[in-house]
Formats: C-alpha cells, structure tokens, sequence
C-alpha cells in the first residue's frame, strides 16, 4: 500500500492520477479518513496554514494511518512548508533519510547545481518567486529555502552524480543515510535514475518530489496510467480561482471558444479563500439548474472549495489527458459521477482549455 500525501488538491490530483494504470486512485480531503486502496491520496489541505499546525496535521495522519509506505508530494515551486512538513513526516515515520527533488520536467521544472529553474529562469526571477501568497527570499538556492524549515541534516546530489549510472547512485544514497539528499534533476530520464537507485536500498529513502518523482515512481512501481482521453460530452463547464497568469490566458481564449467559465474578477485578487468559496457556490448551482458533462477546475482552493460545497466523499482519478491533469469521476450525493478535470494554477498554453475541451462545445 502506497500512501500519497498533498498539501493541495490539484497537487492531489496530478501525482495520484499518474498511479491509476491498473484500478482507479481515491483522493480525499481532510479531515476525510483516506479508504483501504494499492495506492491512495489525502489532500492535507495544510499549504496555507501555519508551521505548527501543519507539522501536527501530517503527525496525526501518519500517525493513525494503515501500515503502508509514503510519498510526500510537495510544490513544484516550492510552495507551502515543504521543509516542516517533510520534517514531521519522518519524524512520525521513524526515518532518517529522504530523497528530495522539486523538479518537473514536463512543466519546465528543473533542478541544476541546486538552482529551482521555471523554464530555464531562476525562479527568485519569476512571477511564481514574487507571489505575495508565498513570500519567499530573493534565492533560488532549493538547499537553503529549504534549510529554513528542514531541521535536519542536509545533502546535495549534483546532476553529474544522478547520471553517473544506478549503481554509483546508489552507492551515493547509501553514503548519505542520516540525511535529507537533495537532488539536481533536469529531464525525465535523471528522475527514474533516482527513484531506481533509491528502491534498490535494502531500506529505501522517503521520496519527496513533485508529479516529476511521483510518474518515475509509479512508472516504476509499474502502475504508471497510459494518457486517457477526456470522453466525449456536450457541456462543459469550467471553474477558474487561480489568478496565474497561465490561467488568465486560457480563461480569456476559452470564453472567446464559447465555452462557460466561471473566473475570478479582477477587484477579488487580495482574498483567494473567499473568491474560491464563491466560484465553488456559483457552481454548485449551475450543475443543480443544468447538466454538464464534464467539469474543468484550476487552482487548489477553488478544487477544494468545490468539493466541500458538493459535500463530496472521494474524487477517484483513472488518469491523465495530458502533464499537470488530472481526470476523474467525483463521488458526491447528488453527483455520484461527475467527471472533473483539475489543473494547478501555473501550467498550461494560453489555448490548454480549448485544446481539451474542443468537441464538448454543444
């Protein structure tokens, strides 16, 4: 059993859908027990709280969960309390060693000589590295953001070493057991070396990455699900809190398609929390007055708020339709399968809506 820990929900969702190759993957939130499953997720829902308490969420979820093995999902950017939270996951686990690596290569994610790149730029330089909801420093440096909150001993795995064939990585890992090892990862290819020379340990790290690790690792696992087209449908409705500006690229290109979208407004920005719980309601009342076949949402408080609002179970997740997607089928009492795709924020071409979602314009 393989147990897939989130601090948002669309996180949630683009890691577990990756492991739906041979049963579908049950996602729940907080404060939601997680079912008995191969492979599940539990969406935390600790991203915006404080240190403290969510170091006490992950304790107490770990704490009481079935036997079962961990992967911690973590930001792609970093966001959240990475640090106190990988700290309090071992902590509860008994371990001292974990393999560690933000980088997503699909979404331009990239790890080189410790350096967090977003398509080739540090990511201090970008959009992400300036969000006022994440403050961070002006370094881009993943060991020293994350030596703030990581009370334990760190390492660092530089990109020649991660290439330097499994047996010598392996031999690496095995070095630096009593650590959290940080590793350089720039393409596909360096991931699946990592997570091959972790699980060739008699005593495998706690892996740590993005969607980037967690497809090596279900790939791996051999559980890895096949891209899955979206089925066919007339309606779709799609629900956009994130104010990325990727997002409000696709909004602007979806609404000109004809296709329905319910957006944040410009006067909304500085409250996100309240502006998901009002997307969440404005959709919770479409699909009561009208029927869509598929639901489109971005952003892991709008996906969240929603899935509260629909007094859901589980969102079970049978795969990916394409990097950073998620696709499933929402379990809710008056919605016992609605199909929902969840995208985070960030990702995506200006046309990404359109482009999926093209022939389920009525």
């Amino acid at each position: 059993m393989l147990t897939i820990l989130a601090d948002d929900l669309t996180g949630a969702c683009d890691t577990g859908t990756l492991f739906a190759g041979e049963a579908a993957v049950p996602v729940t939130v907080w404060p939601q027990p997680p079912p008995a499953a191969v492979v599940r997720v539990v969406d935390t829902e600790t991203r915006a709280l404080g240190a403290r308490e969510a170091a006490r969420r992950i304790e107490a979820l770990a704490g009481t969960a079935l036997p079962t093995r961990y992967f911690k999902k973590i930001d792609s950017t970093l966001r959240g309390h990475v640090g106190v939270e990988v700290h309090a996951l071992m902590r509860v686990l008994g371990t001292s060693c974990a393999l560690l690596t933000p980088a997503f290569p699909a979404q331009g994610r990239t790890v080189i000589d410790r350096i967090l790149m977003i398509d080739g730029r540090p990511i201090a330089e970008t959009t992400l590295g300036r969000d006022p909801e994440f403050p961070r420093a002006t370094t881009s440096n993943v060991v020293d953001l994350l030596r703030r909150e990581l009370d334990r001993p760190l390492a660092w795995i530089p990109i020649d070493q991660v290439r330097d064939g499994i047996e010598s990585l392996t031999a690496r890992l095995k070095r630096l057991a009593g650590t959290v090892a940080i590793a350089d990862a720039e393409t596909d290819d360096d991931l699946a070396a990592l997570v091959e020379a972790a699980l060739a340990l008699k005593v495998p790290p706690l892996l740590v990455g993005a969607a980037g690790l967690g497809r090596a690792l279900a790939a791996r696992l051999g559980l890895l699900a096949e891209r899955v087209a979206l089925p066919p449908c007339r309606r779709s409705l799609i629900v956009a809190g994130s104010r990325h500006p990727a997002t409000r690229a696709q909004i602007v290109v979806a609404r000109e398609a004809g296709f329905q979208v319910l957006a944040s407004g410009e006067a909304e920005a500085a409250d996100p929390a309240r502006v998901a719980t009002r997307l969440a309601d404005e959709a919770r009342r479409a699909l009561e007055q009208e029927t869509f076949d598929i639901v489109a949402v971005t952003g892991g408080q709008t996906a969240v708020a929603l899935y509260k609002a629909l007094k859901a179970e589980r969102l079970d997740l049978v795969g990916s339709p394409g990097p950073g997607l998620a696709f499933g089928y929402l379990r809710a009492p008056r919605h016992p399968a609605l199909a929902v795709l969840t995208k985070a924020g960030g990702f995506g071409a200006p046309d990404l809506f359109v482009s999926l979602l093209r022939e389920t314009v009525a």
